[in-house]
């Protein structure tokens, strides 16, 4: 099968297209399936630069969306549409990466989905709607009307914490973003939006903080974020290139009144995708697509997702 193949470190020249990548063997509870697209996401050029110590050769890519080929799990039978999470995305898991024909999961993995869902982009879904989801309820899951503040509400994290914490948990949703992006949020559901070219979102309230912050971004923006959380709150910390445990053990030494930081690494969960999937096929929550690649196009895709500042996700289309 076709299959993207990091073999060393290195620029996007080290990711090679191979025909002959082996398919993977099914074991006991895992499903085949033949992939209709995955995605792009920062762990992923971060492996191929050798950010994170990956074994390595590796295909990357943890992101699945496509049609059952073959199962050995009950619940799955050949034609059946999914999508999945699996630890392709993750640096110490080298079995079944997504940038490949076919791909295998654990049937807990998996979600299925009916012919409402677009499988075609779905491959954009999985990690950073996974993400999102369990970032919101990692310091309980946020009360109808809490205050929740979500930073970079147009990137890949962003736009679905933010459509998940206005539909899923009915919250009162604030998000930041660029001068461009404004317009897109509140589409998206958000009360109140900031432009954080042209207001500090710490100042502007500090005398109305929040209940939960989700923030994928790190930096100056989780020194600022600290200043606005409301007693009882989380701050809600996804792991990225930024993430400095040394922040996060300072802040817990300050504060009082049972704030909360907790730390995002996403798991695969296939009954959150379920969840997620439902409200996209009823049209309540959407994917949002910068771009399209195919698999021959996959130096281009990272390139792309490289630059940083995408809006939604980067979508690598394999057997559309």
């Amino acid at each position: 099968m076709r299959a993207v193949v990091v073999k060393k470190p290195g620029p996007p020249d080290v990711l090679e297209l191979v025909n002959d990548w082996p398919a993977p063997a099914l074991r006991d509870g895992e499903v085949l399936v033949r992939q209709t697209s995955t995605s792009v996401n920062p762990v992923d050029y971060k492996i191929r630069e050798g950010a994170f110590p990956a074994k390595m050769p590796k295909v990357l890519g943890g992101d699945v969306s496509g049609v059952v080929a073959d199962s050995k799990a009950k619940e799955f039978k050949k034609g059946d549409r999914v999508i999945a999470l699996t630890f392709g995305y993750h640096w110490d898991y080298q079995e079944y990466g997504s940038y490949a024909d076919f791909t295998a999961s654990k049937k807990e993995w998996l979600a299925k989905v009916t012919d409402k869902f677009p499988l075609e982009t779905g491959g954009g879904v999985p990690l950073v709607s996974l993400t999102a989801m369990q970032a919101l309820q990692s310091g309980g899951a946020p009360k109808p009307g809490a205050r929740v503040l979500i930073q970079g509400g147009s990137g890949g994290v962003g736009h679905f914490a933010l459509q998940l914490a206005k539909v899923h948990f009915k919250a009162y949703v604030v998000a930041t973003g660029g001068p461009k992006n404004q317009e897109l949020m509140q589409e998206l559901g958000a009360d109140e939006t900031v432009d954080y070219t042209k207001e500090d979102f710490a100042q502007k309230y500090k005398d109305q903080p929040f209940d939960v912050i989700v923030d994928p971004i790190g930096g100056e923006v989780e020194n600022k974020s600290y200043t606005v959380l409301a007693p009882g709150g989380t701050y809600a910390h996804i792991y990225n290139e930024k993430t400095n445990p040394k922040n996060a053990e300072e802040a817990k030494a300050k504060w009082t009144e049972g704030r909360k930081y907790t730390l995002t690494l996403v798991q695969p969960n296939g009954a959150q995708l379920e969840i997620i999937a439902g409200y996209m096929e009823q049209g309540k929550v959407r994917l949002l697509v910068e771009k399209e690649y195919t698999l021959e196009q996959i130096r281009d895709a990272q390139v792309h997702a490289e630059k940083g500042h995408v809006r939604g996700k980067v979508v690598v289309k394999v057997n559309a």
